[in-house]
């Protein structure tokens, strides 16, 4: 293997989107995905005007292999659930928080899915699972 070979292994894998997708498109995604649970009492803050970050699932998929997030030691109200959201959320995920969860999400660029990830362990599902909570609050967006 040559030296940049090497060098290129131990480089910081950063997430970069693959596609962009307009404000009106993500909110329709997020309410369809939110329809299935009943749940219309959450906010959704999207901060730019016109896009909204895209990735396809497999380039999450290689960041989160390289993402060392999971790896933090939880500690109950020091180094919990938000916090570890809040971690991938600065690395470009978008943040869900729910009555009892904060995780995070993403759309794949090719499907148009929406997908949610635990940062805790880097599970990534198409659906909230019922211990993550119901009742959404709030999606923010990247």
């Amino acid at each position: 293997m040559c030296i940049q070979a090497i060098i290129n292994l131990f480089k910081k894998k950063e997430l970069k989107p693959s596609g962009e997708l307009d404000i009106a498109t993500v909110i329709s995604i997020i309410k369809t995905k939110m329809d299935k649970y009943g749940d219309t009492e959450y906010e959704v803050y999207l901060p730019d005007n016109l896009m909204q970050k895209l990735y396809t699932h497999s380039e999450v998929v290689d960041i989160l292999e390289f993402d060392k997030t999971n790896t933090i030691r939880y500690q109950p109200d020091l180094y919990d659930c938000d916090d570890f959201a809040t971690e991938l959320f600065g690395k470009g995920f978008g943040l869900v928080w729910t009555n009892v969860h904060a995780f995070n999400w993403f759309i794949d660029k090719d499907t148009h899915e929406l997908y949610f990830i635990e940062p805790q362990n880097d599970t990534i599902a198409p659906d909230i699972a019922s211990w993550q909570g119901r009742d959404v609050r709030f999606f923010l967006g990247r």
